[in-house]
């Protein structure tokens, strides 16, 4: 039972950042509407605007890196304490900026699937299979899309 919910965690984390594979049948995204189709045509500018004062897109895609790599780290044991309201900066920043925040999300991914792959069958199933992080970014790509028809 655990390979085939490591399967199909790695296959819902892969449908979060790519979206659904066209004509394939989808876990709850279209294709175009991955975390990758959604972040990367967008400006740095764009991405740093806050609509009625809400956290910044950047600032979403910053603590969605956060959370999978404190995730990541949590299943493997590391248990500190957290700066959780820090993870939403930066609100503002540069196309540089943005770039690191890009490649941030893609390695935090990285961090994450690695760790659930290596744990023991027992450690995976008690720490919930990974599935509260991919609630959690589904969660955070709603906010983000929400922003971005917002203004």
């Amino acid at each position: 039972m655990s390979d085939v919910l490591r399967s199909r965690l790695r296959e819902i984390v892969r449908e979060s950042y790519e979206g659904g594979v066209p004509g394939e049948g989808t876990e709850y995204l279209d294709p175009s509407s991955g975390i990758w189709n959604t972040l990367r045509p967008l400006s740095a500018e764009r991405a740093s605007a806050r609509p009625d004062g809400h956290p910044s897109i950047a600032a979403h895609a910053r603590h969605m890196a956060f959370h999978l790599r404190v995730s990541a780290e949590w299943v493997q044991g590391i248990r500190m304490k957290r700066d959780w309201p820090g993870s939403f900066e930066p609100q503002t920043v540069d196309d540089a900026g943005w770039q690191a925040v890009l490649r941030e999300l893609d390695e935090a991914r990285a961090a994450f699937l690695g760790a659930m792959i290596v744990l023991p069958d027992e450690t995976f199933l008690a720490e919930g299979a990974g599935l509260g992080a991919v609630a959690h970014l589904a969660y955070h790509l709603g906010a983000i899309r929400q922003l971005l028809h917002r203004g």
